[in-house]
């Protein structure tokens, strides 16, 4: 079974708060990675630009109360309608994570602060969907952080850690823990575990020792310690999630070089006289989220030679060996679609 993943032609770097840069015109909608702190719009194929915003004391007071005791991060998707004067109104929350703590009611909460830029695309709503990150620590000498996955369990390690009690579903376990100089994890201790009887805290602990992240070196300067939180989802290893190798809530480590892109347009194309295209690579992930073996699959419009340099251009790509909801990604089977846009004369 395949799962379609959308990529993007390039990925837009965030500052803490502040709007992604405008998007290239061969960008199509992307799984990309959140940003270190709150925000990132995701909805339509064009950047857009929030005039306003929750305040740093508002994002504080919608945090969940039973989560901050003990510092956990979470995420949510909020939908909203746009108003006329460009503000989000009736938020509701469509995904929320880990599920039943409290981060979507939080985040729905906070769709009241927002106001896009009436000039904006996505100001003509009628609706948006934006995703926010919550993440808090509860010591002052401490700094969590969220950075990139450098390695990160296998379909294969899941499995072998999966509870003899676990009965078959899949748990959910939030781990705190500690970060070395080297990227990896210690001191772990459990914050969230659903079903909590069935010792899934345990098997996470025991996985603990396959992650390890990327560090940014700013970090390690400022003296105090820094923690990350990390999802797993431990799906039964007799399961079809298991066993067929689902990927949910995908992120992209690197993306596509908008240039490159524009020299790898199909001739085949050029000569008909289109000058846009999408193609279907399906690939398969490595253990450290690169995307191997990949051969075309039908494009669109067909028989242009879209697919092939989708397929040629998808191995720059890179997911992170660890799922937003807390899932491996080696050995999965993936559809990239890759837009092609020919550059203007």
């Amino acid at each position: 079974m395949f799962v379609s993943l959308m990529a993007a032609a390039a990925l837009a770097a965030s500052a803490p708060v502040q709007p992604p840069p405008a998007a290239s015109p061969s960008a199509v909608p992307a799984n990309l990675p959140p940003p270190p702190a709150n925000l990132l719009p995701v909805s339509g194929e064009r950047s857009f630009l929030f005039l306003d915003r929750p305040s740093p004391n508002a994002l504080a007071a919608a945090y969940p109360k039973g989560p901050a005791s003990v510092g956990m991060s979470g995420r949510a998707v909020i939908h909203c309608a746009v108003n006329a004067a460009a503000w989000l109104t009736r938020c509701q929350a469509a995904e929320e994570l880990p599920a039943g703590v409290g981060f979507g009611p939080a985040a729905a909460s906070l769709g009241r602060y927002f106001r896009l830029d009436p000039a904006s695309e996505a100001a003509k709503g009628p609706f948006i969907d934006v995703p926010i990150t919550f993440a808090m620590s509860n010591l002052e000498s401490e700094v969590l952080v969220d950075g990139p996955w450098l390695a990160a369990p296998t379909f294969s390690q899941v499995a072998a850690a999966y509870p003899e009690i676990g009965g078959g579903v899949a748990g959910v376990v939030v781990l705190h823990c500690g970060l070395d100089h080297d990227g990896r994890l210690r001191a772990c201790k459990t914050l969230y575990a659903k079903p909590s009887d069935r010792e899934f805290d345990t098997a996470a602990l025991k996985l603990s020792r396959f992650f390890r992240m990327k560090l940014d070196p700013a970090w390690l300067k400022g003296g105090q310690s820094i923690a990350t939180n990390v999802t797993l989802r431990l799906a039964a290893p007799f399961g079809d999630e298991a066993k067929e190798k689902k990927i949910a809530a995908p992120s992209w480590l690197s993306g596509l070089d908008p240039t490159a892109i524009g020299k790898m347009f199909p001739s085949q194309a050029t000569a008909k006289g289109v000058t846009s295209g999408l193609g279907y690579a399906d690939c398969v992930v490595g253990a450290d989220g690169s995307l191997t073996d990949c051969h075309p699959a039908p494009g669109e419009p067909a028989d242009l030679g879209f697919s092939e340099a989708a397929a040629k251009a998808a191995p720059a790509m890179r997911l992170s060996p660890w799922t937003e909801n807390g899932g491996p990604v080696d050995g999965a089977a993936v559809r990239v679609p890759i837009r092609f846009v020919q550059a203007a004369k």
